[in-house]
Parts: structure tokens; sequence; C-alpha cells
């Protein structure tokens, strides 16, 4: 089945752990709230203390946020953006050479030698022990016919890219 090279296809971690990591952050947030508003409200109550473990918990609830809804893999016409919780990176279709999909997302294997990984979509490791398919592995071979169709119109057209 051919692949439509102009279609821009977006992946994340999935949808259990991201809803999982909004209800812990919802539960930090009330329950940093309501201790807050305990300390300032109580009579013997340190408004001080409360503010101190606001920042830390502020600081966890940043780097959960970012570790759980930032990260993304786009397969765009001019190939791949590997949005991380730090950093993007951006791959050419022309530097595809494989995907292999694992725990910490999807390594992709580049033309140069390199390796980079994709931090969504990821493979548990009980899938991987027990050889089950799942969305990352469909991912991973999914980029891998999108390069190889990007090569053959490249070649086709005897155009460099």
């Amino acid at each position: 089945m051919p692949i439509d090279v102009h279609e821009e296809r977006v992946w994340r971690l999935g949808v259990a752990v991201r809803v999982f990591a909004g209800l812990l952050l919802g539960v930090m947030a009330v329950g940093v709230m309501v201790f807050v508003a305990y300390q300032a409200l109580a009579p013997d109550g340190e408004v001080g203390l409360a503010l101190a473990l606001v920042v830390p918990y502020g600081l966890l609830a940043f780097l959960l946020w970012r570790q759980t809804f930032h990260p993304r893999l786009s397969a765009g016409p001019e190939g791949l953006v590997l949005r991380g919780p730090w950093r993007t990176v951006r791959v050419p279709w022309s530097a595809v050479v494989r995907c292999d999909a694992g725990y910490y997302g999807i390594a992709i294997i580049c033309a140069d030698g390199g390796r980079v990984l994709a931090p969504a979509p990821q493979k548990s490791n009980l899938s991987r022990w027990l050889g089950r398919r799942t969305r990352a592995d469909d991912v991973a071979d999914y980029l891998e016919r999108r390069a190889r169709q990007h090569r053959r119109e490249v070649k086709a057209s005897g155009v460099a890219g």
C-alpha cells in the first residue's frame, strides 16, 4: 500500500500514561493547596513552611509535565521531528535507515551510523519479553516504509535529498 509522503502524523506517549500523570498532577496540586490553606488558617500554622513546600512540589510537577506531555514524534514531508522533554531533533528522510521500538522509545538509526531516540511511543519490556506487537512496533515499521518510499521518489525524480 503506497504511503502519502505529504501526510503529517504525530505520536505521543500513550493515553493511559498521560491520564495517570494528569491525575497525579491534580492530586499533588490539591494536596499542596490544602496544606497551604491549613497552615495559613490554623492559629499555630507556619505559612513559611507551607510556602517552602510549594517550591519543590512545583518543580516536581514541572518535571512530570515535561516528561509526560511534551515528548512527541512527528513525521512530515521533510522528515522526522523528535521532540523530547528538553530538546528537539530533526532527521531528514534521507538519513533514516532503520527504526527499532524499545522501552525508551523508538531508536532511529541514521545513514551516517548515528542513533537518535524518539521518546514516544514506547514499548514495554513485558511486550518485548512476550514477543507482542505494540503501537511502537507499528510506528517503527511505518517510519521505515515511509523512508523507503521517500528514497524511491527521490531516485525516480533524480533530485538529491
